[in-house]
C-alpha cells in the first residue's frame, strides 16, 4: 500500500509539473493575478496585525490585560481573560492571527490540545481591512456592504463561541497568571521579521492555490464543476466559476461580478469559512501539532449561520443601493503595489540588521 501510495503521489506530481509546462501561459497569468492581490490587498491588510499580535504576546500584554477582563470573558463566553482577548482580537485582525496566538498559548501550556483546536474554530476572522478593502471597496463601492458582511461573519463566529462556551465553562484554567508588561529593543525587530516570514508563507499559499485553480481550469475540471453548480443554483457560468475559485482561495472573491447584491450571502459564507488557502496556512502554522478537523467543522457551521444572517439582513442594507449601482458604473483601478514592495524590502533589511546584531552579541 505504501509503495502504491508513493507511486500515485509521484505520478500526480509529475503530471502537475507537466501541466505547468504545457499551460505555462495560463499558470503565469494566474500567478501574476495572485501576486497582485498579495501586493495590493493581503500584505497591507495583514502585515501590521501580525506584527502587533506578536508584540502583544511577547510583551505579556495579553496576559496582563486578560486579568482585567477575566470575569467578563467567563460570564459571556466561558473563556479565560487572555483567551477572550485573543477571540476579540483575532476576529478583527485577519485569518492567521488567531491561530498564531493560540499555538503560542498551546506551546507554553496555557491551553490543552483539545482546547486549542476548538478555540481555533472561533478565533478566526477575515478582519475589516480585508472585508472593506478587498470586497466592499472593489465589488460594491459601498460601506454598507462591508458592514453587512462584517456583521454576518461576526454573528457566525459569536454563535459558535456561545455553543462552545458550554465546554469551556467546565474546563477553565482560572485567571491568567500575573504578568508584567515589558518592552525591549529586540522585541520590535524580532516581531517585524517574524511577521515578514509569516507574510511570505501566506503569499506562497495564495500563489500555490492560484496555480491549482489555473490547472483545474486548463484540464476542464473547474469548468465542469462550475457548469454543474450553475445548473443547481441558477447562477450564470462566470459567477459559478468565481464562487468555486473563491472557495479555493478567498482572496479571489474580488473577481466576482461587481454590484451583484444577491451574491452577498454567499460571499459572507465564503469569508466566514475561509477556504482551502486559509486552511493550508493554518496547517503551516500548526505543523502537525493541532488537528484542522475541529476548525473545519466549526467554520462550516459558522458559514451556514453567516449565510442565513446575511440573507435576513440584506433587505435592510441594500435599500437605495441597487439603484445607484445600476446607474453609476466605474472602472476599478487597483492601488499601487509600490508600498507593499517597499514594505517587503524594509522587512528584509530589518531582519538582516537584527540577525547581524544578534550574532555580534552572541
Amino acid at each position: 500500500m505504501k509503495k502504491t501510495r508513493d507511486l500515485l503521489t509521484a505520478l500526480l506530481l509529475a503530471g502537475t509539473a507537466a501541466l505547468c509546462i504545457l499551460a505555462a501561459d495560463t499558470v503565469g497569468a494566474a500567478v501574476y493575478a495572485a501576486l497582485q492581490r498579495c501586493l495590493t490587498a493581503v500584505i497591507p491588510s495583514l502585515f501590521a496585525m501580525i506584527a502587533v499580535s506578536g508584540l502583544l504576546i511577547r510583551s505579556g500584554t495579553v496576559t496582563a490585560a486578560g486579568r482585567l477582563v477575566h470575569r467578563a470573558g467567563r460570564l459571556l463566553l466561558g473563556m479565560d481573560g487572555d483567551i477572550f482577548l485573543i477571540f476579540l482580537f483575532s476576529n478583527i485582525a485577519g485569518y492567521p492571527v488567531g491561530a498564531r496566538m493560540l499555538i503560542s498559548c498551546y506551546e507554553t501550556g496555557r491551553l490543552t490540545k483539545r482546547e486549542a483546536e476548538l478555540l481555533a474554530g472561533v478565533c478566526f476572522g477575515a478582519g475589516p481591512a480585508f472585508i472593506y478593502g478587498c470586497i466592499a471597496g472593489q465589488l460594491y463601492r459601498s460601506a454598507k456592504a462591508g458592514l453587512l458582511i462584517s456583521l454576518s461573519t461576526a454573528t457566525g463566529s459569536l454563535l459558535c463561541a456561545v455553543v462552545m462556551s458550554v465546554y469551556l465553562r467546565r474546563h477553565g484554567h482560572g485567571a491568567p497568571p500575573r504578568s508584567v508588561v515589558t518592552f525591549n529593543a529586540e522585541m520590535l525587530p524580532d516581531c517585524v521579521s517574524s511577521a515578514g516570514r509569516a507574510m511570505a508563507e501566506i503569499c506562497a499559499a495564495i500563489l500555490g492555490f492560484a496555480v491549482i485553480s489555473a490547472l483545474l481550469i486548463r484540464t476542464g475540471a473547474l469548468p465542469a464543476a462550475a457548469e454543474l453548480f450553475a445548473r443547481l443554483t441558477g447562477r450564470d457560468f462566470t459567477t459559478s466559476a468565481g464562487l468555486i475559485c473563491a472557495a479555493l482561495d478567498v482572496t479571489a472573491v474580488g473577481s466576482l461580478p461587481a454590484g451583484d447584491y444577491t451574491l452577498l450571502p454567499a460571499i459572507s459564507a465564503l469569508v466566514t469559512f475561509g477556504g482551502g488557502c486559509v486552511f493550508m496556512q493554518l496547517a503551516a502554522i500548526y505543523r502537525g501539532k493541532l488537528s484542522l478537523l475541529p476548525t473545519a467543522v466549526l467554520r462550516l457551521g459558522a458559514a451556514a449561520v453567516s449565510f442565513a444572517a446575511c440573507r435576513l439582513l440584506l433587505p435592510l442594507f441594500i435599500a437605495g443601493e441597487t439603484v445607484s449601482a445600476a446607474v453609476v458604473t466605474k472602472v476599478h483601478s487597483a492601488p499601487s503595489p509600490v508600498p507593499s514592495v517597499l514594505l517587503a524590502v524594509m522587512t528584509v533589511m530589518v531582519f538582516m540588521k537584527y540577525e547581524k546584531c544578534r550574532r555580534k552579541n552572541v
